[in-house]
């Protein structure tokens, strides 16, 4: 009995945590505003815009502008599609916190040389101690709905 009593509650007080908040929490930053998108049916790797990208295959990254603060980035991890904000977690929105992306690195253009890596979205070069903010993604078929 005492056995069945620990397993629910070990049960209700991790089932409440989702997984992408409990990973956050510590580190993305409140500059960045949270706006609402869902891409819906728009990303669909039948596309010629999108089948050319490779994002199928480990390694492989594609932006994607008209979403979120601005834009995110897809990465291929090899074992799931990640996404990303493009805007930099340090900065406010403004005409220099959009990163560039260069391989597996995101790199802010504010001259403080914020730099974060895509397969976890943690700072590698710079001194705010923030991450990448995450967005939800799903996998259907050919079609990749990024969320928020």
């Amino acid at each position: 009995m005492k056995k069945i009593l620990l397993g629910i509650i070990i049960i209700a007080l991790f089932g409440n945590c989702k997984k992408d908040d409990a990973i956050q929490s510590s580190c993305v930053s409140v500059l960045l505003p949270n706006y609402g998108f869902d891409t819906g049916n728009a990303i669909n790797l039948s596309l010629a815009l999108y089948s050319s990208s490779g994002i199928n295959l480990p390694g492989n990254s594609l932006e994607i502008n008209g979403y979120s603060v601005k834009g995110f980035v897809l990465y291929n991890t090899g074992f799931s599609i990640v996404a990303y904000e493009l805007s930099d977690p340090a900065h406010g929105p403004n005409s220099c916190s959009r990163m560039t992306l260069s391989g597996i690195e995101l790199s802010c253009q504010c001259d403080d040389g914020n730099k974060y890596e895509l397969l976890s979205g943690q700072q590698i070069s710079g001194a705010t101690g923030h991450c990448l903010k995450a967005y939800r993604v799903e996998k259907n078929g050919n079609i990749i709905r990024v969320y928020n």
